[in-house]
């Protein structure tokens, strides 16, 4: 069970290596030798038409260093479902299958978030009330395997 949740971590991991190094890629293949580009976005505008090329992304700074953090709460919270189911077999404890449980929706929140900021069209208007949403369930689940007695 630990094999399938480390080999999961570093598949995620390594995706996100690789959507970092081709990010850094694309950022320094842009031609910029002596304002080409510029004189030629200026020429097309002359014309009063809409320009059809490919626009200049805004990219923030921070956003790789973001992403790899959501995506190790993702395989923390993987980690400790594991460990929880791991402990639940061993033990028995019916509280154990609550923590489990709550550890999962936590990773999908996670996976939830970070698809919204990788995918352009995973952000919907209802975004917000899953992430609350889950969120809620997640404390109240931890709140029942505090509480719960045998």
């Amino acid at each position: 069970m630990t094999d399938l949740l480390f080999m999961s971590i570093w598949i995620v991991l390594s995706q996100l290596i690789r959507q970092i190094e081709s990010g850094d890629g694309d950022s320094d293949n842009e031609p910029d030798e002596g304002g080409v580009g510029d004189e030629n976005e200026t020429q097309s505008n002359v014309g009063g038409g809409e320009e059809l090329g490919i626009q200049p992304v805004e990219l923030e700074p921070f956003e790789p260093i973001t992403q790899a953090i959501k995506i190790g709460i993702a395989a923390f919270s993987l980690l400790l479902l594991g460990l929880s189911v791991s402990a639940y077999q061993k033990t028995g404890l019916k509280k154990l299958v609550y923590a489990a449980v709550a550890f999962g929706l936590f990773a999908l929140q996670m996976f939830v978030d970070y698809l919204e900021d990788a995918v352009p069209g995973f952000d919907t208007p209802y975004s917000d009330m899953i992430f609350f949403g889950i969120t809620l369930a997640i404390l109240v689940l931890f709140f029942v395997a505090i509480v719960r007695k045998k």
